[in-house]
């Protein structure tokens, strides 16, 4: 009898358990998951540009936080490059999501690439062509003489442009190709070089690879009183012409005078002539000036006879029969260095 019981009872507990569990409440949570997704997007295209120049915004539910990690390819003529990072909230997941289910409004752009994970959606889209929106990135609005007829042209400058190439022009002619990355430049010494005539500037803009158009200046004629008041004409020779004063000192006599500018030194003779790639002797001291005209100082090698020579860092007269270059190197009483060192 109790063995028959035993069996009723532990029959009675077995269905009462199975009877429970069927009323135990599911804990186990899901993740509602996104299906889709619009941002919007603005931006600043523009050659050098980063994430502070782009915007994106995102109001999709379940989505927490979007911004931009990075921005490549950002230099003019390219298309530049933008990771998105979305991040979902707690409760949902992008687990599935789909490119053709991520949609971008607002400025244009293309979605190239995405990555879904658990909490992480990563974006990347590409925008329109560095200078593609703007036919006026790489303008240049003007190119003028200076007011001080010194020779300085300036120009405005340009949107996107990474530096500018200048071209002197006499005439017809092109005198002097340069390039800056300054929306100014004198042609001071290369007018002095090249004399009389109508003298014009063009500029234009480069960035990377790409060049802009060709802005031109007005025409500026040099004539013998222009020319005189920027040096006048070339004298290739040396000249025994001198003045009472010498570098440091913008004075003038009537044999001729130390003259200065942004460059540097030069001597204007009583000819308004100057000279260039030679020695010139003034008021009893030596002195070598460059092809621009413009004095030299510290160690010159002479073009002519290979000799080293020192001429004074503070006035440029060539040192004779003395110790130089912080007593480092003797110079005999022609000013040659004769390889005596200490």
């Amino acid at each position: 009898m109790n063995r028959f019981m035993r069996k009723a009872v532990t029959a009675l507990l077995a269905a009462s358990m199975l009877a429970g569990m069927t009323s135990i409440p599911a804990f186990a949570s899901t993740k509602e998951k996104i299906d889709s997704v619009d941002f919007s997007i603005s931006y600043d295209l523009s050659s050098g540009m980063d994430k502070s120049d782009i915007d994106v915004d995102c109001s999709t539910d379940g989505v927490d936080s979007i911004t931009v990690t990075a921005v490549t390819n950002t230099e003019y003529g390219k298309k530049p490059k933008a990771t998105i990072r979305l991040k979902a909230d707690s409760d949902y997941t992008f687990s599935g999501i789909s490119k053709s289910n991520v949609k971008a409004s607002g400025d244009e752009c293309s979605i190239t690439k995405t990555k879904a994970s658990t909490s992480t959606l990563t974006v990347t889209v590409t925008l329109p062509k560095i200078g593609s929106t703007s036919d006026t990135a790489l303008d240049i609005s003007d190119v003028t003489w200076s007011d001080d007829d010194n020779g300085e042209v300036e120009w405005e400058s340009a949107d996107d442009a990474d530096k500018y190439e200048v071209k002197l022009m006499r005439g017809s002619s092109s005198k002097e190709t340069v390039t800056t990355t300054n929306t100014k430049y004198n042609f001071r010494s290369e007018i002095r070089q090249n004399g009389k005539g109508t003298y014009t500037v063009k500029v234009r803009a480069i960035a990377g690879t790409y060049k802009g158009d060709w802005t031109e200046s007005d025409e500026w004629e040099i004539d013998s009183d222009e020319l005189d008041s920027l040096g006048g004409a070339i004298s290739s020779s040396s000249s025994s012409s001198g003045s009472t004063s010498g570098p440091g000192v913008n004075s003038s006599s009537s044999s001729g005078a130390w003259l200065r500018d942004s460059t540097g030194w030069w001597y204007c003779n009583a000819d308004r002539s100057y000279t260039t790639n030679n020695w010139q002797q003034i008021d009893g001291n030596w002195y070598y000036f460059n092809q621009y005209g413009y004095m030299r100082t510290g160690w010159l090698q002479s073009p002519y006879s290979q000799k080293w020579y020192w001429l004074d860092p503070n006035n440029g007269r060539m040192i004779t029969s003395s110790w130089v270059d912080n007593g480092k190197y003797y110079v005999d009483s022609n000013g040659v260095w004769n390889g005596q060192t200490k």
